[in-house]
This record gives structure tokens, sequence and C-alpha cells, in this order.
């Protein structure tokens, strides 16, 4: 966790979170509702010094759910002058979910109190 800025944006279709604390709950999560996780496929859009652009192929298999599923990302990364991950946008088939009304609503919740379940170390 230690590679996102201690004030960190992420941006994912399931949520925002404006801090790495916020960000290391999504991370924690992760285990808790998925079986498994594998990468699939990556392949590097841009390289910069203050950005990476890839686009990843991720299969999650649910632990609740029957069979597996593959999700399409392309993921921005935005590095600040000590190398750390600044910004961090996940698109989900390239497509830029809601920012607006209740969808922006969720991502929030999701991204302010998931940390209440997953509870990462206070230490982040």
């Amino acid at each position: 966790m230690r590679v996102y800025a201690e004030k960190a944006v992420y941006d994912d279709p399931w949520s925002f979170c404006d801090t790495r604390y916020k960000i290391a709950g999504q991370w924690y999560g992760l285990p808790m509702i998925m079986a498994k996780s594998r990468t699939l496929a990556t392949e590097i859009i841009s390289s910069k010094p203050d950005e990476i652009i890839f686009k990843l192929q991720q299969e999650y298999t649910p632990k609740l759910l029957p069979g597996a599923k593959a999700v399409n990302s392309l993921i921005t990364l935005t590095l600040d002058e000590n190398g750390k991950v600044k910004y961090h946008k996940d698109m989900w088939n390239e497509k830029d979910y809601s920012h607006e009304g209740w969808g922006m609503v969720f991502k929030t919740l999701n991204g302010d109190h998931l940390t209440k379940i997953t509870r990462p170390p206070d230490s982040l």
C-alpha cells in the first residue's frame, strides 16, 4: 500500500477513495468476496515519468456465485514527484462510470465506509 501517496485518489466503478487508508479498504476487501483473482493479460499503452496507462484483463471468481468473470480495465496511474501513485483510475470496459447522482453517492459511501468491514491496519 506504500506505493500510494497518503492523500491518493482511487476511482473505479464501485468506489471513490481519497486517502491511502480508504484505498487499502478496497484491496483488503477483495479476498473477503472473491475466492480467486487472476491476471489474464496486460498491455502497456503509455509510460511516462508521471503517468502509466495500461490495459488489464482480470478474472474474478466470487465466493458466493458460481463461475468466473473476466473484466477488461483501462487503468491510469498518475505519479507524484516521489514516484508514488497520487491518482488511480480504473475504467471497466473502458467506460467511465458515474460521478453524479446515485452512482457517485454509492461510490463515495463504499469508499468512506468499507474500511469499517475490511479493517486495514491503522499504520497505513
